[in-house]
């Protein structure tokens, strides 16, 4: 019996030793995984960064066109998309940049030294990422905050009306807010206003439950300006939160989420129409959709936007937007 539970004992440390190099194997594996993983994040960060890098320069530049960029920023392009390369991951290496019409595209290399897989054949792994970066003709940032239940669906081929006016909760029947979002809608935000009748993605992240619904006199002169062009609109949640900064309560707000892109065709921002005479704003407004009309007088305070909404962004993509470069790939 006790020859037995000897031989038992070997065999079961035989067991375990076998199981053990299994589990380390697949511990080794895992954690080699995980930080390629994290590397190759890094990486297309770098990638990013080089190509948009290049993009910014290339649309700032007055040489720069929507066929080629400019001269001057092509011959430092190589160093350029290095240096940016490397500050996101310092051992990156960065290849030479492919431009294509308003396009620049960056591919960056990098090497992940296994830490335990090296133990099992695969010492090292090489990795590779890539962007492309577009310019165009920069939006404009338009301070006028819309609703997110107020805004139809995005459609570059549909034009739209885009009612901002303290009547709104008349198109009940034409928008997807219901009484209560329609009404919230009306009472909440309209004009944001900075000195320049502008506004900071970064700083814009709430927007106030009063505000004007007039258009502001510094935006008058930037509105007349913008008809073909595109602009970014902010919108907001109809969910009223409380704005905390390090632990202090600031006051309330609706959170802006998202960002309208919209190619303007119009605008109509008269605060009243009696009899033909126009009070109030400038007007802008060639064909339909436009403000209703009651026994042939447009409603009064009913304001807008007319023209196409393209699509909605993201706060980093709305800042693209706003310097005039994108990724698109």
């Amino acid at each position: 019996m006790q020859q037995r539970a000897s031989d038992e004992h070997g065999a079961v440390a035989v067991i375990v030793a076998i199981s053990m190099t299994a589990v380390l194997a697949m511990a080794a594996l895992v954690i080699d995984i995980g930080a390629t993983q994290a590397r190759r994040a890094q990486l297309q960060e770098a990638a990013d960064a080089a190509a948009l890098g290049i993009a910014q320069q290339c649309a700032g530049s007055s040489g720069t066109t929507l066929a080629s960029c400019a001269s001057a920023v092509l011959s430092t392009a190589s160093s350029t998309a290095m240096e940016l390369g490397t500050d996101n991951l310092g051992d990156a290496s960065v290849g030479i940049p492919v431009f294509t019409s308003s396009t620049v595209k960056v591919t960056a290399t990098s090497t992940q030294i296994g830490i335990f897989s090296g133990l099992f054949g695969d010492a090292s792994k090489g990795l590779t990422a890539s962007a492309t970066a577009q310019w165009t003709q920069p939006v404009t940032p338009l301070p006028l905050a819309f609703h997110e239940c107020a805004l139809p669906a995005a459609s570059a081929t549909t034009k739209v009306f885009l009612r901002t006016d303290a009547l709104g909760v008349l198109n009940l029947l034409t928008t997807s807010c219901g009484l209560l979002g329609d009404v919230t809608g009306v009472l909440g935000a309209s004009w944001a206003v900075g000195d320049d009748c502008t506004f900071d993605v970064d700083l814009l992240t709430y927007v106030g439950g009063v505000l004007s619904n007039l258009l502001p006199s510094e935006c008058v002169s930037m509105v007349n300006a913008l008809v073909g062009k595109e602009i970014i609109v902010p919108v907001y949640s109809h969910v009223l939160t409380d704005i905390i900064v390090n632990g202090v309560l600031l006051g309330h707000g609706y959170p802006v989420e998202k960002y309208a892109l919209i190619q303007l065709t119009g605008y109509d921002f008269q605060s009243l129409n009696v009899l033909g005479i126009s009070l109030g704003g400038p007007k802008y407004m060639p064909g339909d959709p436009k403000c209703p009309e009651l026994l042939g007088l447009e409603l009064p305070a009913c304001q807008g936007l007319q023209g196409y909404l393209v699509g909605y962004l993201t706060p980093d993509e709305a800042k693209q937007r706003i310097a005039g470069v994108q990724l698109i790939a």
